[in-house]
C-alpha cells in the first residue's frame, strides 16, 4: 500500500511538472491604428494584449524594419496613444512596434506604413512661436447675424462689452461665425432647401471678418481702448462646409457649383477637392491675419460649422463604439470622418487648433477626440425648452463629464427685460414664437442653472466655457438700465472672470 501510494504521488508530481512546463508566459501582441497624420507629425493608437509596455520606432519606408526602439512606460490600460514629431512633409515612413510582456518577453514586430501630408508653404510669426495650438479659458461666439442683423456690423463700441468688465479682462477668445449669406441667399452649412454657398460667398466672409475695415480690425481697436491685455486675445475662424451638392436635398444637383482654384473647377463629389477648398480658406484666413497687422488679436485656429457630424459606420467600429442610424445618417454624402481629420491635421501643421460646438447630444460628440478636435463645447439647448421640446440638463452634465467637454452658456435677446418690454416674442427650441416679457425671469433661472450645472460637474475651472448670446444680446444686457438685467450681466461676467482657468 505504501509503495502504491508513493507511485501514485510520483505520477501526480510528474503530471504537475509537465503542466507547469506547458504553461508559457502569455504572448504579448499589439494592433496599431493611425489616429492622425499631418505634414510634421503622426499619432497612433495601440491596442495591447498581454503587453506591459510598447517599443516603437519610425524610419523611411525603404529602410524596412528598425533595429532601435523607444520604449513607453507600462501601458496600464489595454490601449494607449503616442505621437511622433519632427517628420518631413510628403514623405513615406514605416512605423515598427512590438509589445513587451511584464517579464520582458518580446512580441513580434508589427509594421505600419504611412505618408505625411503636404504642409503649409510657410508659417507666420505667431505660428512659429508656438509648439502647439493655444489654449483659452473662455470663448465668445460672435455672429455676423446672417448679414442682415440689426445692428448690421461690428464696431469697436459694440465689441467693448465683450472685451472687459469692471476693469478686468473678459473673454480670452472670439469665435467668428455665420451660417447664411443673406445677400446671396446661400447657406454656409448643410441645409435642406437652401443653396450651398460658393466661393464668392466664402470670400464675403473673409471680407466681413478680415477686410481692411472688417470686424476683427474693430475688435483690435476695442482691445486697445481697454489697455494692453496680458496676452493676445485669440480668434477662431469658422470654416464653411464644403457641401457636396448645390442643393443638399437634391442628389442630382451640381457638385461643381463652388468655383475654381488655380484654373481648376472643383468637384465636391471628390474628397480631395473639398479638402482643397478647406485649405484655400484656411490659408486665406492666415494670410489676411498677417496682412492686417493686428496688435492685440492672434489667430488661434479654426472651427467646424456643422453642429452635427454624421460619420460612416466604419469610423465607430474602429473606435470600438456602437452606433445607430442617427449617428450615420447620410454620412456618405458628408464625409466628415475624412474632412474633419484632414482639417485638424492641416491646422495642426500650422500650429493652429480646431474646435467644435455640437448641439445637445449631437451625432459625433462621442468621438470628438478621434476626429482630431482640440476642444469641444456642448450646447445644452435647455434654455429654449417649451412644451414638447425638452433637453434635460442632467443629460448634458453626464455627457460633459463622460467625454470631457466644455459647456456652452446660451441665451439671446429673450433674456433682456429692457428689450422684451416692447411686447416682442422670442422663439422656443422648435423656432416657434413662444417667450415674452413675462418669461424673462424663467429664462434667467435657466442661465443660472447652466452655471451651477457646470460647477456641479467639476469641470468649471478645468475646461473652458463658450458663451452664445445670439446676435447682440450680450451688448443689450451690458447696456440695459433695468436693475435685474444689470444683476444678470454681473452674474455671468463674474462666472467668466472668476474661473480658475483665468489665473
Amino acid at each position: 500500500m505504501r509503495l502504491r501510494a508513493c507511485i501514485l504521488l510520483g505520477l501526480l508530481l510528474l503530471a504537475s511538472c509537465r503542466e507547469k512546463e506547458s504553461v508559457q508566459p502569455a504572448h504579448p501582441s499589439i494592433r496599431i491604428d493611425i489616429l492622425q497624420v499631418n505634414a510634421f507629425q503622426a499619432s497612433f493608437s495601440v491596442s495591447c494584449v498581454h503587453a506591459a509596455r510598447i517599443a516603437y520606432g519610425v524610419g523611411l519606408s525603404e529602410v524596412g524594419e528598425l533595429t532601435s526602439f523607444v520604449e513607453t512606460g507600462n501601458t496600464g490600460p489595454a490601449q494607449l496613444c503616442f505621437t511622433i514629431n519632427d517628420l518631413e512633409p510628403l514623405t513615406d515612413y514605416v512605423l515598427c512596434a512590438r509589445g513587451i510582456g511584464s517579464g520582458g518577453e518580446e512580441g513580434p514586430v508589427q509594421t505600419l506604413q504611412f505618408s505625411t501630408l503636404k504642409g503649409p508653404d510657410g508659417l507666420y510669426d505667431w505660428e512659429r512661436a508656438r509648439s502647439k495650438p493655444p489654449t483659452f479659458a473662455d470663448l465668445s461666439l460672435v455672429t455676423m447675424g446672417w448679414h442682415n442683423a440689426n445692428p448690421p456690423v461690428w464696431t469697436a463700441e459694440r465689441f467693448a462689452s465683450h472685451v472687459s468688465y469692471d476693469g478686468k479682462w473678459l473673454f480670452d477668445a472670439f469665435l467668428c461665425i455665420d451660417g447664411f449669406n443673406g445677400r446671396r441667399g446661400q447657406s454656409y452649412c448643410i441645409a435642406n432647401g437652401r443653396t450651398s454657398a460658393g466661393k464668392e460667398a466664402w470670400e464675403d466672409l473673409l471680407d466681413a471678418w478680415l477686410g481692411d475695415d472688417g470686424a476683427l480690425k474693430q475688435l483690435d481697436a476695442a482691445i486697445a481702448a481697454a489697455g494692453t491685455p496680458p496676452r493676445p486675445r485669440y480668434v477662431v475662424m469658422s470654416l464653411p462646409d464644403p457641401i457636396m451638392f448645390q442643393y443638399f436635398s437634391d442628389r442630382t444637383s451640381s457638385t461643381t457649383y463652388w468655383g475654381s482654384l488655380d484654373g481648376k473647377v472643383l468637384d465636391f463629389s471628390l474628397t480631395e477637392d473639398q479638402e482643397a477648398a478647406y485649405r484655400w480658406y484656411m490659408d486665406s484666413c492666415r494670410e489676411r491675419f498677417y496682412q492686417l497687422e493686428l496688435q492685440h488679436v492672434e489667430l488661434a485656429g479654426f472651427y467646424i460649422l456643422s453642429e452635427e457630424l454624421h460619420l460612416a459606420p466604419a469610423f465607430y467600429e474602429a473606435a470600438g463604439l456602437s452606433y445607430d442610424s442617427g449617428d450615420t445618417w447620410n454620412s456618405q454624402y458628408k464625409r466628415w470622418e475624412e474632412l474633419v481629420p484632414w482639417a485638424a491635421s492641416y491646422a495642426h501643421a500650422c500650429n493652429e487648433g480646431l474646435w467644435w460646438v455640437p448641439y445637445h447630444l449631437a451625432p459625433g460628440h462621442r468621438v470628438w477626440r478621434q476626429l482630431g478636435f482640440d476642444g469641444v463645447f456642448m450646447q445644452p439647448n435647455y434654455y429654449w425648452d417649451h412644451d414638447s421640446v425638452s433637453h434635460p440638463l442632467v443629460d448634458t452634465k453626464q455627457a460633459l463629464k463622460q467625454y470631457r467637454m466644455g459647456i456652452e452658456l446660451e441665451f439671446e435677446y429673450s433674456l433682456v427685460a429692457s428689450v422684451m418690454a416692447d411686447g416682442r416674442s422670442a422663439p422656443d427650441g422648435s423656432g416657434t414664437p413662444t417667450f415674452y416679457a413675462k418669461d424673462v425671469p424663467l429664462l434667467r433661472s435657466r442661465v443660472r442653472e447652466y452655471m451651477n450645472a457646470y460647477k456641479d460637474t467639476g469641470l468649471y475651472g478645468q475646461l473652458p466655457v463658450a458663451v452664445y448670446s445670439g446676435t447682440d444680446a450680450w451688448c443689450q444686457l451690458a447696456t440695459s438700465t433695468d436693475p435685474d438685467d444689470q444683476a444678470m450681466f454681473r452674474e455671468i461676467c463674474t462666472f467668466i472672470v472668476d474661473s480658475p482657468l483665468k489665473k
